[in-house]
């Protein structure tokens, strides 16, 4: 893990030497994004205008989605991408084995954008900004993010910790588990989130990401269970699923409500969370740890209430 992380922060100080060595002079005027955080991201530095073409499952903010698209998160064209002459390519880690050399064969300037933890997060708000000549939006972006956060912690201080289960995936067709994965508990950003929410990982070995069964569950036994859904228009189900019944609260509650020897069950504390901006470690961070908290904590984050910082 250790090696891995040395050879991630390799590659980010090797690609932004790369990046300042051939536009030192001048920001990027034309950047295509690889990757829904960066998009996001640079859309908040008040670089819309300057995106030439985003990824398929770039859908925030709303204007993203009218950029033209350079595919999907791995079906990546290189002619595609040469032909659209970008003087920044925004990447995620997926890109770092395969994409990324070959940009440098090229003399294509990227930046690898890592999402394994806030600090990663705010540390690519921070050389995204540097990059496109906005430090100081930057950086009160990521002052804004960090305060959220202090507000979230000040109101969980000295709160007891619950232990939660945290779904990230999972067949949602069926009504019950399976192809259940949840948040593990080492070098992982839902851990991490987990903590900040006022919770502790129930899931106390494996990696980043463990496959359960049923079983497993009732083995744990969670006191809080959080399943992150996702969105129903990026869900791909077989051709005859009706995705209108497949997303309906009944339905996706039932797998849960099997196991009720689960203490999270009997106590009625399953949470069915919506959205994709649950499963992009962004800017939004703090929406992401103030929605858990109010799962975890609603007595000290009620429900549509916005803390405030102190």
């Amino acid at each position: 893990m250790f090696l891995t992380r040395v050879c991630r922060r390799f590659y980010v100080a090797l690609s932004l030497l790369i990046l300042f060595a051939a536009a030192a002079a001048a920001a990027p005027v034309r950047i295509v994004s690889l990757s829904p955080v960066g998009t996001e991201i640079l859309f908040d530095l008040g670089q819309g205008d300057r995106i030439a073409a985003v990824t398929e499952f770039c859908d925030y903010p709303p204007e993203a989605k009218q950029k033209p698209k350079a595919g999907g998160f791995t079906e990546v064209n290189l002619e595609s991408l040469v032909a659209m002459s970008a003087d920044l390519l925004v990447l995620q880690d997926l890109h770092r084995q395969e994409l990324a050399p070959k940009l440098e064969s090229l003399g294509i300037p990227y930046y690898i954008l890592s999402q394994e933890s806030t600090e990663d997060i705010c540390r690519g708000i921070l050389e995204l900004g540097e990059l496109c000549g906005v430090q100081d939006r930057a950086e009160a972006k990521v002052a804004e993010i960090r305060s959220r956060l202090d507000a979230v912690a000040s109101r969980l201080k000295d709160l007891p910790r619950p232990r939660v289960l945290l779904s990230v995936s999972r067949e949602l067709t069926l009504d019950y588990l399976e192809a259940l994965y949840v948040a593990g508990p080492s070098g992982n950003f839902y851990d991490e989130l987990i903590q900040m929410a006022g919770g502790v990982n129930a899931v106390e070995e494996g990696p980043s990401y463990v496959k359960i069964s049923q079983e497993g569950v009732l083995k744990i036994d969670p006191e809080v269970i959080l399943d992150l859904v996702g969105d129903q228009s990026y869900y791909h189900a077989p051709d005859a699923a009706n995705l209108d019944e497949v997303f309906s609260s009944e339905h996706l509650m039932a797998p849960w409500l099997r196991l009720s020897d689960v203490r999270a069950v009997r106590e009625g504390r399953v949470h069915i969370l919506r959205g994709t901006f649950l499963l992009r470690p962004g800017p939004r961070i703090p929406q992401i740890v103030e929605a858990f908290a109010r799962c975890i904590h609603p007595e000290a984050l009620p429900d549509g209430e916005a803390p405030v910082a102190r």
